[in-house]
């Protein structure tokens, strides 16, 4: 079966065994399409082709063609040390995730020594003046912290005062109880970011939180997200979310969304305007680090890598489980936002691989249900994935559905010329024919 040529070409690509009738003009525009597709490899051979073909006359245009390909050798020798490096850096991470395991088996010991020294500092031998606290303290509510040009994010300021035993301290003729920050423990938060944005506080299975009607306060808390560490200064929150903004404006603008944050994730846990879930200090916004916090983002990470280390049924597994997480591309509320399109562009890339290797996996099982399942998964995110189209292909015919096979070819040989302007693979074309001869 011939294949239609591209559109405003007057050629279309051949089987490799006819590439010798090729003309240069059509072996620069496939290497050309190959590129452009992300196939190096495969543009480098047509253009060696091509180097073979064209006489000594051409001089200028060699001297480009050949440094094109040596580009695109150094391109692939990068990409193969990227992908060692990854490796290394998963086997590093193992590591690692071993040692904390081994610390955390050791904590009930230094647990132990920890109330030893407590009853040691508790020792009534120590000077200690009456009525009084031992020294006059700097002190902060737990729910303000300094913002980061020295005024309080949220209502009042810290006062130095005199603080009684009692725990209590006279502001303005009043008293006011004082509560350690860190002393207030946090319910968990439970966030989804796949899909749709939700916050869950206490459980996973808990009623979704009303977060705050100020779109640019949730943003705030999808941006710390992807920081790393989970805090970003406030220049960077100011770029990221009022670029257009005069920085004056900005700063406002930040303090008032924080606030509206930080009372809808606080509510009911902590009393106040600041504090809480969102700390500020050394103009830098971050989440609270003593409040766990559980992400369907974090347990697919982990899943994968934990896929990566494994083998056969057990890797097929956890991508699987990983997989089911996946509910839509990340933080779809921020789909034109540049802070997010890299985390995004990542995680759809890991959700489909582990997609194709549950296909092939399937399909070498003769599990030719499951393969039509996850193929049609990566087709749902990208209509282009054409190696998604072909394992349709060989899941149809191996369930004798010649009819249903066929007709994916033409799906796929339609949506390549729509939305790319291209033809099937040869890899893909090769498939057809044999279908074909049955």
């Amino acid at each position: 079966m011939s294949s239609a040529p591209l559109p405003g070409h007057d050629i279309f690509i051949q089987p490799p065994d006819t590439m010798a009738t090729v003309t240069p003009v059509a072996l620069a525009r496939h290497g050309l399409i190959c590129i452009e597709r992300g196939l190096y490899a495969e543009g480098a051979v047509f253009f060696a082709l091509l180097s073979e073909q064209l006489a000594a006359s051409q001089g200028p245009f060699l001297a480009t063609l050949d440094a094109l390909r040596s580009a695109i050798a150094g391109y692939l020798h990068a990409q193969d040390a990227l992908l060692e490096a990854s490796k290394r850096l998963m086997e590093a991470d193992a590591e690692q995730q071993a040692r904390l395991a081994s610390l955390k088996t050791l904590l009930p010991s230094l647990g132990e020594a920890e109330i030893t020294m407590r009853m040691l500092s508790a020792s009534p031998s120590l000077p200690r003046r009456e009525g009084r606290a031992t020294q006059s303290l700097r002190l902060v509510r737990p729910h303000e912290t300094a913002d980061g040009d020295g005024e309080m994010d949220g209502v009042g300021a810290s006062l130095a005062g005199e603080t009684s035993d009692s725990g209590e301290r006279k502001i303005d003729g009043e008293k006011s109880r004082v509560t350690s920050a860190s002393a207030q423990a946090l319910p968990d938060l439970y966030i989804s970011c796949f899909g749709c944005f939700e916050v869950r506080r206490d459980h996973a299975d808990s009623a979704p939180l009303d977060l705050c009607s100020n779109a640019k306060g949730q943003a705030i808390l999808r941006y710390l997200l992807v920081c790393p560490q989970r805090r970003a200064s406030v220049d960077k929150l100011m770029a990221a979310l009022w670029p257009e903004e005069e920085p004056e404006a900005a700063r406002h603008k930040l303090r008032v969304a924080i606030s509206a944050l930080r009372v809808s994730l606080n509510r009911d846990v902590v009393d106040g305007a600041g504090g809480g879930y969102i700390l500020c200090k050394g103009q830098v916004y971050s989440l609270n680090p003593n409040a766990a916090l559980h992400s369907d983002v974090d347990e697919f990470l982990a899943l994968y890598h934990a896929g990566q280390a494994a083998d056969g049924h057990e890797a097929m597994t956890l991508y699987e489980r990983a997989c089911k997480l996946y509910k839509g591309p990340f933080l779809t509320e921020d789909l034109y936002a540049e802070w997010s399109f890299i985390a995004r562009e990542e995680l759809t890339k890991i959700y489909l691989t582990m997609c194709y290797a549950l296909a092939e996996f399937a399909l070498a099982n003769s599990n030719y249900h499951a393969a039509i399942q996850w193929a049609n998964a990566i087709l749902k995110v990208d209509r282009c994935e054409e190696q998604a189209h072909r394992q349709l292909m060989r899941a149809y015919a191996a369930l004798k559905r010649r009819s249903e096979a066929l007709r994916q070819y033409q799906l796929c040989q339609q949506i390549l010329k729509d939305e790319l302007g291209v033809q099937p693979m040869p890899e893909t074309q090769r498939l057809l024919q044999t279908l074909l001869q049955g």
